[in-house]
């Protein structure tokens, strides 16, 4: 199993979106691309109790990755993040991670097949835990032959109800890339809910177009009734 060169930059762009990718040192090629702003909505159940908290990241500490792993016999690509959480401080100094692992198969470029965070209490958060993929609940990210996958808000479930949002959501695994950000021609397959909403859109200003062209075409048959009602009475 060969090592990977792992580099993270984080973009002040329009979207502001964080941006973190995986590097081959064997090939000098970006294998792994993630554009997105994760929140994490955790749910913790203390005794009868549920308590419910969201976090973002404040800053990363580091990233590490593997363009060539291995799990259960499956050739697999890795992306851990280490950071510290919105609200950390000084008394709660210890970091969260989060790692993500990506898989290929016959039908699919890549998708994310397990994910797990674990997280530690902070100043606004007085619980910690690990949470693990919801196999129910484990979201749609995956892609076709060199597509990559975009989203407006991607969900993966966690085990227990807790949810990983990424927010603007670019990603690409499983890609030989020359250089660490998206080509200006990349093509991306947009996720479920996205494309649900833009059939809709065309649908519903459609019918308000109906809508419209049957008010009017109303008001203008009650007008010439009352103009012949006029006429037979001026006779």
């Amino acid at each position: 199993m060969s090592k990977t060169f792992v580099a993270f930059i984080a973009l002040l762009a329009v979207a502001s979106a964080e941006h973190f990718y995986v590097e081959n040192n064997a090939t000098g090629l970006a294998c792994i691309i993630l554009d997105g702003d994760f929140q994490f909505n955790l749910v913790f159940n203390d005794k009868n109790t549920t308590e419910k908290y969201t976090a973002t990241i404040n800053n990363t500490l580091s990233v590490d990755g593997d363009c060539n792993g291995v799990i259960n016999n499956q050739s697999v690509q890795t992306l851990n993040i280490k950071f510290h959480p919105e609200g950390e401080s000084a008394r709660y100094p210890k970091e969260w991670e989060l790692n993500i692992v990506f898989g290929s198969s016959s039908n699919e470029a890549f998708k994310i097949i397990d994910y797990t965070l674990q997280t530690q209490r902070t100043a606004s958060i007085p619980y910690f835990g690990k949470f693990e993929r919801d196999e129910k609940a484990a979201g749609d990210v995956t892609a076709t032959e060199t597509n990559a996958y975009k989203c407006s808000t991607a969900k993966l479930g966690l085990v227990g109800g807790a949810t990983i949002d990424i927010k603007s959501a670019n990603i690409i695994a499983f890609a030989q890339l020359n250089g660490t950000a998206f080509p200006s021609n990349q093509i991306y397959e947009v996720c479920y809910l996205d494309a649900r909403t833009s059939d809709v859109v065309p649908i519903i200003v459609g019918a308000c177009l109906a809508f419209l062209v049957i008010i009017v075409l109303v008001g203008y048959l009650i007008g010439r009734a009352r103009a012949k009602r006029q006429g037979y009475a001026s006779v």
